[in-house]
């Protein structure tokens, strides 16, 4: 078998592509059309298909493969055993750690950093300086924004949007077609419905759920173990408190405060700047006026109007 030099770097284009640093102790392989710039350096057993580019100063670690046209930028580092995909993009100064996979084609952020066995899908995108954690999965055409983050073992769902500076905890679920707004932050284990839009500065306590096509606005708050059902709406500023439920329809105007435990029926209206306390059940088709209080295990009937600012109390 030849093992030449020239076999080493088949096919490389241009004399100033030569200058590579090879830290093989056993063969490294280099298809047709293979390029690696100036300082690059490649591991043993590193192998590195047609037409690949590795840019200046990128580092390729033992074992790891490089898939025809797959672009790796100046800087990169590729781990131990990492398999970057056919035509995949690693850009500038990314990390890609030991026995990580990228999937075709690469997400094209700079100084994105993608953690052990997380998987992105194809055309999904991973903006710059956003990070991507353990056993996470970014599926099919999501997007991770500039600065987002997505925590250990949580799942994107396919055209699922994750906007810049937003996080997703461990485990916490988008499923396919959400939206998390800027600076959104969805809590551990927390699941966000198709469709669902969390705006931006929103907050999805753990375990929290809202269910397809819920709306949570800007800097609204749901609390831990909440639920938000289907076409729910809660408006901006509005907050639900742990354990409280509104079911599908229902809306929460700004400010509107609903305590924990109480639950708000399905088509129901809290106005803006009202109050449900603890315990408290609207039935459906209720409403209750702007700047209303129901007081804690107070219940408001089917169909009835609490006027504006007016309260009920249990007896």
């Amino acid at each position: 078998m030849d093992t030449s030099f020239e076999r080493i770097v088949r096919g490389i284009a241009t004399p100033a592509c030569l200058i590579v640093t090879l830290i093989a102790t056993s063969p490294v392989y280099a298809g047709h059309g293979a390029i690696a710039r100036p300082a690059a350096q490649i591991g043993s057993n590193g192998l590195f298909r047609p037409s690949a580019q590795i840019g200046s100063n990128g580092f390729i670690r033992p074992s790891a493969q490089i898939g025809s046209n797959g672009f790796i930028r100046p800087s990169a580092q590729i781990g131990s055993n990492g398999f970057i995909r056919p035509s995949a993009q690693i850009g500038s100064n990314a990390i890609s750690s030991p026995e990580a996979q990228t999937w075709l084609p690469m997400p094209r952020g700079i100084s994105a950093l993608s953690h052990p066995d997380a998987q992105i899908g194809s055309n999904g995108m991973v903006r710059p300086n956003a990070q991507i954690g353990s056993n996470t999965i970014v599926r099919t055409d999501a997007q991770i924004g500039s600065n987002g983050i997505v925590r250990p073992d949580a799942q994107i769902g396919s055209n699922a949007i994750v906007r810049p500076d937003a996080q997703i905890g461990s485990n916490a679920m988008a499923r396919p077609d959400a939206q998390i707004g800027s600076n959104g932050i969805v809590r551990p284990d927390a699941q966000i419905g198709s469709n669902a839009i969390v705006r931006p500065d929103a907050q999805i306590g753990s375990n929290a759920v809202a269910r397809p096509d819920a709306q949570i606005g800007s800097n609204g708050i749901v609390r831990p173990d909440a639920q938000i059902g289907s076409n729910a709406i809660v408006r901006p500023d509005a907050q639900i408190g742990s354990n409280a439920m509104a079911r599908p329809d229902a809306q929460i105007g700004s400010n509107g405060i609903v305590r924990p435990d109480a639950q708000i029926g399905s088509n129901a209206i809290v106005r803006p700047d009202a109050q449900i306390g603890s315990n408290a059940v609207a039935r459906p088709d209720a409403q209750i006026g702007s700047n209303g209080v129901a007081r804690p295990n107070a219940q408001i009937g089917s169909n009835s109007a609490m006027r504006p600012g007016s309260r009920i109390a249990f007896d």
